[in-house]
């Protein structure tokens, strides 16, 4: 099961601040409020089990209509839709931790993703709503392409190195369980 993290904003007054995680028995944070006060969050797996952003950035959503009974919870006045709240709030945690500012520029690597422009949770779709569509509207993976680095890593939802590293965790795997 995938698991969320919350990161605290790390700024010097704010450095021992704690992370949490949802999914290990923490509870569910009250989000609007930590991120209305500086906080930030970020998505991830400690475990490498599952990794799915859309499916963080879902539950982490579902776990915030349950905890403070309504929808919308992640929408600002300056963002309207949670879906959008959701994902420049994960940029931004993101960012954050790995200590850069992040986008897409002269000198930055880039690590992006692309949509299955074919994917009927995305059909008739724009704007914020594809967001909608990728994060709430599909059980399927709709992520298409991957770059890490500037390095296209994914095609048509498969690794490039799919079949190798998948023979390699087999035989790692054998090997564990027959010692």
């Amino acid at each position: 099961m995938s698991e969320l993290h919350l990161k605290q904003a790390l700024l010097p007054s704010r450095c021992s601040r704690d992370v949490r995680v949802s999914i290990a028995g923490d509870g569910i944070f009250d989000a609007p409020s930590d991120c209305g006060s500086g906080g930030q969050f970020g998505v991830g797996s400690d475990a490498n089990a599952l990794i799915g952003v859309a499916d963080q950035l879902r539950q982490l959503e579902y776990s915030q209509r349950l905890a403070l009974r309504g929808r919308n919870a992640m929408a600002t006045p300056q963002t309207a839709s949670s879906r959008r709240a959701l994902f420049d709030g994960a940029l931004a945690g993101g960012a954050h931790a790995l200590g850069g500012g992040g986008g897409i520029g002269p000198g930055l690597a880039v690590d992006t993703v692309s949509l299955d422009a074919e994917s009927l949770a995305l059909a008739g779709q724009s704007g914020d709503a594809i967001l909608d569509g990728w994060i709430s509207g599909s059980a399927r993976p709709v992520v298409d392409c991957v770059w890490t680095s500037g390095r296209k890593v994914v095609t048509k939802g498969r690794h490039h190195r799919g079949e190798s590293i998948a023979a390699v965790f087999r035989r790692r795997l054998q090997g564990l369980l027959t010692e």
